[in-house]
């Protein structure tokens, strides 16, 4: 049977259905923990609430808080009770790994949206960064430090400390690599509704859910290698954060792209690049990701 059906129970109610279809009931509850709490600034957006900026603070804090990482613990909570909940807080915190997996996990994003966007915008960000690499301690780092806040501590034990493991074990690491970065892009519809992350479009939600669906693939693959570290995890989701940041603030409003260019401004050169860098890490792994069944499995119990 597979993870999406679980085991049978003759439990009533909500707990049976989670332990029934655990993977399920995680994503409902990841959802809908964090889409009830961010749709008040959804209808703010929308001009059909108004609301203080110190509430719509607090929600924005909030909705961080209430999705993916609640719904691991309470999931885990039915399935495999105080112990099981113990094992994803300890795996949450396991900072051990090679030094290098640290370069990786600190750097990659910046190293690849870096070289992007130079090769397109003519190598304006590039030397952007060349000529005040101070900007790597004075932004890119702090933002590190205040990604693992939000959003990384309310996403990243859910996503890579419960849902991972399981989807890995059910349909191996590249279906399920896609399954969770397609249904975590999909995740982040009401934030596109907000100045958070908006003005929404349509093609911009598009470029944006399958530009996760295709990153999702480097943090399977830190994941992998580094024994299941939802601590990684939660680093990469930082430091990607912040990769984007610093980037998007070293290209230059003077210099514009122009015929098919263009349509890479739209989000499309983000698909692009991590797609054939998800591609490379399939081929280069064999279609791995540095999966091990052997060392997975314990991480499912």
């Amino acid at each position: 049977m597979s993870a999406l059906t679980g085991t049978v129970s003759t439990e009533k109610g909500f707990s049976s259905f989670i332990r029934n279809h655990p993977l399920i009931a995680y994503f409902l509850l990841a959802f809908a923990g964090m889409w009830i709490v961010i749709s008040p600034l959804v209808m703010n957006s929308f001009g059909w609430i108004e609301l203080s900026d110190g509430l719509a603070f607090l929600l924005f804090f909030l909705s961080s808080l209430s999705g993916p990482t609640v719904a691991a613990y309470w999931v885990t909570g039915v399935l495999e009770g105080k112990a099981g909940m113990g094992r994803l807080f300890r795996r949450t915190f396991q900072v051990r790994a090679g030094l290098q997996w640290y370069a990786v996990v600190l750097f990659i994003f910046l190293a690849i949206w870096l070289t992007a966007y130079s090769f397109v915008f003519n190598g304006v960000p590039l030397a952007g960064l060349a000529a005040n690499p101070a900007l790597l301690l004075s932004t890119f780092l702090p933002s590190v430090i205040s990604g693992l806040l939000i959003p990384s501590i309310g996403e990243e034990p859910g996503w890579r400390g419960f849902a991972l493991p399981r989807l890995q074990a059910a349909y191996g690491p590249v279906i399920g690599t896609l399954i969770l970065g397609t249904l975590h892009g999909i995740w982040h519809l009401p934030a596109l509704l907000t100045p958070l992350l908006g003005p929404f479009t349509v093609n911009g939600f598009i470029t944006f859910v399958l530009t996760a669906a295709a990153g999702t693939f480097i943090y399977t693959w830190v994941f992998n290698n580094t024994r299941g570290s939802v601590w990684m995890a939660m680093l990469l989701h930082a430091s990607s954060n912040a990769a984007s940041q610093l980037v998007s603030s070293l290209i230059s409003k003077e210099v514009e792209l122009t015929g098919w260019m263009k349509t890479l401004e739209s989000g499309w050169l983000n698909v692009i690049v991590f797609s054939l860098f998800a591609l490379l890490l399939i081929l280069f792994t064999r279609g791995t990701l540095g999966y091990k069944p052997d060392q997975a499995e314990s991480l499912n119990q």
